[in-house]
């Protein structure tokens, strides 16, 4: 009985400050969680075929760039490291950890890259900007079906 009245009284009065409130104070130890995106997706898939890959080209640019884009200490958001591709045999996991361990040009990017991106991809800033918004150029259209592919799926994994 003692439960049941705390109960109600709990959800009237949440009942109340959802009419009445402007506002919830998180409190003082609010953290957003961050989405975690699988890292081998990315150095299998979004690193070389999105990233760097020669139909973008998001760490080098392109020639009228003056070839420094993302790969440029100019570049504030999103910098980006060039290394070699991991290696990750043709399949989807990386087959030398090494490459990919704490503190890599892989790992790197990998964070960088992951702090543009989210769950709803479409308006991920790493799908959204290379559009042309907020961007020195466009680097694809709205209808590419490869930014597509490569950010629904790693958005889902």
């Amino acid at each position: 009985m003692t439960r049941r009245a705390v109960s109600a009284m709990g959800i009237l009065a949440m009942g109340w400050c959802v009419a009445a409130c402007d506002s919830i104070d998180p409190g003082p130890n609010f953290v957003v969680p961050n989405s975690t995106f699988d890292p081998d997706y990315f150095y299998c898939h979004v690193e070389p075929q999105y990233i760097m890959g020669a139909a973008y080209q998001c760490g080098p640019g392109k020639a009228s760039d003056n070839s420094s884009c993302h790969f440029s200490s100019a570049v504030s958001g999103m910098a980006l490291v060039n290394h070699a591709p991991v290696n990750c045999g043709g399949g989807d996991h990386p087959v030398d950890l090494t490459e990919i361990g704490t503190g890599s040009p892989a790992a790197g990017n990998y964070q960088a890259v992951s702090l543009e991106m989210s769950t709803d991809y479409m308006n991920a800033p790493v799908y959204v900007r290379p559009l042309g918004n907020d961007h020195p150029r466009a680097i694809f259209m709205m209808n590419d079906p490869l930014p597509i592919n490569i950010l629904s799926t790693w958005a889902s994994k």
